[in-house]
């Protein structure tokens, strides 16, 4: 079911969410921590579709689920939102093919991490914060860069977008595939 090695601890608490693993769909990436500001360790699941990497294409793209997984008091997770338009899918960028880097935890916020590009390198890390008084988590800023990679230090482009800039958007009502400008 993993794609990756993981710690025997991390196993069995993963084990404990794969009844909301749709059928034919495999762990691609999962992180824990604290989520809703409670004292339990909340689960993030990236999902991808076994096989993504033959089916999926920029004309017919397989999208990745990326489903939010709270702790309960007796050990067990509830699945409180998903969105299928947080983590690019394999093959949107034709260069790299897997531009999803990385899936990160703290504090109330999490981030996901994008990657890509070939003479023109690009990055992307999309954050949102939980909100305790609605109980919900809202974009928080999207921060894109692009490079030329044989001249990275000089040619480095950075424009970070806030909630200025896009206005409150929830996240199952985000699409990382639709701009801001």
């Amino acid at each position: 079911m993993l794609s990756k090695a993981y710690s025997q601890a991390s196993q069995a608490e993963l084990e404990k969410v794969t009844a909301f693993v749709p059928s034919g769909y495999a762990v691609l990436r999962f992180a824990q921590g604290h989520l809703n500001n409670d004292n339990l360790l909340d689960m993030i699941v990236i999902l991808n579709k076994k096989g993504e990497e033959s089916l999926s294409t920029l004309e017919h793209p397989v999208k990745r689920k990326l489903l939010i997984m709270i702790a309960q008091p007796d050990k067990s997770y509830k699945l409180q939102a998903q969105n299928e338009n947080i983590v690019y899918y394999y093959n949107y960028d034709p260069n790299f093919k897997d531009t999803f880097v990385d899936l990160n935890i703290k504090n109330g916020q999490f981030s996901v991490d994008h990657y890509g590009g070939f003479a023109q390198r690009w990055g992307r890390t999309t954050v949102f914060e939980y909100n305790l008084k609605d109980k919900k988590w809202y974009l928080a800023k999207d921060e894109y860069s692009t490079f030329e990679s044989t001249q990275a230090e000089k040619t480095i482009k950075e424009k970070t977008y806030t909630v200025k800039d896009f206005g409150k958007v929830t996240f199952d009502k985000f699409d990382i595939y639709k701009g801001y400008n």
